[in-house]
């Protein structure tokens, strides 16, 4: 007589789960330290070092801190045609996209974007928008086209920086320069904005009005038209004096 011997492994019901625990076991002691069951933390776009250029092409045609009659220019321009793409300068957060920036018009169409390290970034006269508020954005993402809205006499791009809110020149920020690409007349006033911020900025140290302010500094004023004609008459009268009696 034959004698079969059922194998207690093959029907054993515990033996599978033993041989998952096992397995599971075998699996864990070769994961890195750093492996685990939760997912990785999102991060926002990461910030670059320096600012791309929010365009391709275009002629810068105002630097900043160049003077348009008693104002210095607070940011750069860039001429280019309408409809030209425009795009973040870096990673950050859009903390405004809207035709009335601060209740004014004057900037037309005009994003805002938050950088890190306190860093803002201000695109105006847009054509149109392509974000909105709270949107995050890479560097070099395109943010909407360049246009002539708002108080603009042509199609343009007008950036502007700011760090901790304060206005400060986008070119200090920027990965290339921007000298090699601008107008002629964008050069001349840069440089005439520059030597006339050296040579008059003891008037903005002092009050305007009474004898501590820039008139009297300065010779500027109804004081000073006064009295140039008076002092011309006078060198007038000393050299016919001279004259007579030489």
């Amino acid at each position: 007589m034959s004698c079969v011997i059922a194998s207690p492994v093959r029907n054993s019901p515990a033996m599978p789960k033993l041989a998952k625990l096992t397995l599971a076991l075998l699996l864990a002691a070769n994961l890195p330290a750093h492996a685990s069951g939760a997912p990785e933390p999102s991060e926002a776009p990461a910030a670059t070092s320096r600012w791309s250029l929010p365009l391709d092409g275009g002629k810068v045609s105002s630097f900043f801190g160049a003077l348009r009659g008693k104002r210095a220019h607070g940011g750069v321009d860039f001429s280019t045609p309408t409809g030209t793409p425009i795009k973040a300068t870096d990673g950050g957060t859009v903390v405004a996209s809207t035709n009335r920036y601060e209740g004014d018009k004057k900037y037309g169409e005009v994003v805002v974007i938050e950088h890190p390290n306190g860093l803002r970034s201000l695109y105006a006269h847009l054509k149109e928008r392509l974000v909105r508020v709270g949107d995050m954005v890479s560097a070099g993402e395109l943010i909407g086209h360049s246009g002539m809205t708002g108080r603009s006499t042509g199609p343009h791009l007008h950036l502007e920086a700011f760090q901790d809110g304060k206005r400060i020149d986008p070119q200090n920020l920027l990965d290339k320069p921007l000298e090699d690409n601008a107008l002629a007349q964008a050069l001349n006033a840069k440089r005439a904005g520059e030597a006339d911020a050296v040579y008059s900025s003891p008037r903005f140290e002092t009050r305007a009005g009474g004898k501590h302010g820039k008139h009297a500094r300065h010779g500027s004023g109804k004081a000073a038209t006064a009295k140039a004609p008076a002092k011309a008459k006078a060198v007038a009268s000393k050299s016919a004096k001279r004259s007579k009696h030489g």
